[in-house]
């Protein structure tokens, strides 16, 4: 059986899945055999990604458009070849490069998988290393990023909306967060 892992960082508004979803169905996998979410690559417990991993079968084929959609970190992606080898399975990353762990490796394989898991790291790294250079500068010129402080006077009417089903123990505070568009410690 094929299955597609499909990941990005931030949610859908700023990241779109589309070219994941186009190389999956490229490969032929199935709609119901394409596990996507936006979790962080560096995570190494993320929940479609462990669902996928509970129900894949030894002979089946994890396909993913690039190994930084499995993991942002040499280590996770390491564990994850073990999964991998234990299951027997083969990973597809990208048109170029297919790990058969039904078997034994060449060295040349086991150093395109490690060179492959260094990079993703390092970009991750490097992006990370970009947010927080910017986020200084932004500083520096007067700028301060976040949401904007919340007062009794820019509440939004959502708040308002939903407060009296909070009240009634309709839905719960997290719940009251999200569809109040306000932070957790804001709804106090």
């Amino acid at each position: 059986m094929e299955y597609a892992y499909i990941r990005a960082s931030t949610n859908s508004e700023k990241q779109d899945l589309s070219r994941q979803i186009r190389f999956a169905k490229k490969h032929n996998v199935k709609d119901e055999n394409i596990f996507q979410e936006y979790a962080s690559g560096a995570k190494r417990d993320r929940k479609e990604l462990n669902r996928l991993l509970s129900i894949i079968k030894e002979e089946d084929t994890i396909i993913s458009s690039d190994v930084s959609r499995l993991s942002r970190s040499l280590k996770g992606l390491l564990d994850l070849v073990e999964i991998a080898k234990e299951k027997k399975l083969r990973l597809i990353f990208g048109d170029g490069f297919t790990l058969d762990c039904r078997g034994k490796w060449s060295i040349m394989t086991e150093m395109q998988l490690l060179t492959f898991g260094l990079v993703a790291e390092m970009q991750r790294l490097m992006i990370v290393d970009a947010v927080i250079d910017g986020l200084e500068t932004a500083r520096e010129n007067g700028r301060i990023g976040g949401r904007p402080k919340t007062t009794i006077d820019n509440i939004p009417e959502s708040f308002y909306k939903y407060y009296p089903m909070y009240k009634n123990n309709q839905i719960n505070k997290k719940e009251f967060s999200r569809l109040s568009k306000l932070s957790y410690p804001s709804i106090y």
